[in-house]
């Protein structure tokens, strides 16, 4: 329950300490947004912010970090705080939901108000979906709930419709870029190709670099893209799922990438700028309309991969398409 404060959304923040300040806050949210774009964070900042004792004493605005209250919750010990998720399951099961409902239904053991927050909420199952939806149309006046989805469109519609919706948005690739500079002393170029595969979310760009993601994306750049022969890697890409994904999502990427240099765009809007010579070279050796096949065949062979179907000879073909024009 360690917070990282780095990705605490301090605009939603300030409009929760606007609601209670003014008695109006509502007894049910929903945080829809990307992953890692901070919305299991931005909730245990608002437990914080209603729990801490500065705050009820009127001499801070926000958490104050320091207190008994904000310590303990912190650390994972305040006894009316509840945070659920599927943890190493794959689904949040009916059972969990009802231990929960049961923990709500009894006082606040210190502070006055009781906090739950449900973790990705598109891994609960139908029957645990249903089961909390009498929570939600008739809650005690003491209890907030928190719900958090990156998958909006995969939830129960009744139970997004109980919630007020409060949007987290995707940062902006040049802001990410510049905090990624700033913050991790990244080489500029990195840092761009790190802020586009997140889709604007730090520390999903954090995560990517810690696990080396650009040194991979490279590999797949060399052996699928400017060397002919490369039987060993592709033996191995075709035989583990993940990887395949992955390798599939750097081939669009570069091909796009193709895309935008042919149409005169600037080298801001690439993903692959630390590639940018191999980019200049290759973009000459495609006409549009070769760059166009491909990205169909990369989008489709997604697509093959996602339905579970076999798209190894789909993969040889495609491979076989690039190696065309060079």
């Amino acid at each position: 329950m360690m917070l990282n404060t780095d990705i605490v959304n301090h605009d939603i923040l300030s409009r929760f300490s606007r609601l209670l300040k003014s008695g109006r806050m509502a007894h049910a949210y929903l945080f829809a947004g990307p992953q890692g774009i901070g919305k299991s964070e931005t909730a245990l900042s608002i437990a914080k912010l209603l729990n801490c004792q500065q705050v009820a004493a009127g001499q801070q605005t926000e958490a104050c970090e320091q207190c008994s209250a904000c310590l303990r919750i912190s650390s994972g010990n305040y006894p009316d705080i509840h945070v659920l998720d599927c943890g190493d399951a794959e689904s949040i099961k009916i059972a969990q939901i009802r231990e929960l409902i049961a923990r709500l239904q009894m006082r606040a053991f210190e502070g006055t108000i009781k906090i739950c927050i449900i973790k990705d909420i598109e891994n609960m199952t139908a029957e645990s979906s249903n089961a909390l939806l009498k929570t939600l149309e008739e809650p005690s006046k003491d209890t907030l709930m928190i719900l958090t989805t990156s998958v909006p469109e995969e939830n129960l519609p009744t139970v997004v419709s109980r919630c007020h919706l409060i949007k987290f948005l995707s940062g902006s690739v040049p802001a990410v870029r510049q905090q990624l500079m700033e913050q991790m002393r990244l080489d500029a170029a990195v840092a761009q190709c790190l802020a586009q595969f997140s889709q604007g979310s730090v520390s999903k760009a954090k995560d990517l670099y810690e696990k080396k993601f650009v040194e991979y994306k490279n590999q797949v750049i060399d052996n699928l893209i400017l060397q002919e022969s490369s039987d060993p890697y592709l033996k191995k890409i075709l035989s583990d799922k993940s990887q395949l994904q992955v390798a599939l999502t750097v081939l669009l990427s570069w091909f796009r990438d193709l895309l935008i240099l042919k149409s005169g765009g600037g080298q801001k809007h690439l993903v692959h700028p630390d590639r940018y010579d191999e980019l200049l070279t290759l973009e000459k050796k495609y006409s549009f309309e070769n760059v166009d096949g491909i990205i169909e065949e990369v989008v489709r062979a997604l697509a093959l991969l996602g339905e579970n179907l076999n798209i190894k000879i789909p993969f040889i073909l495609l491979r076989e398409k690039i190696w065309a024009r060079l």
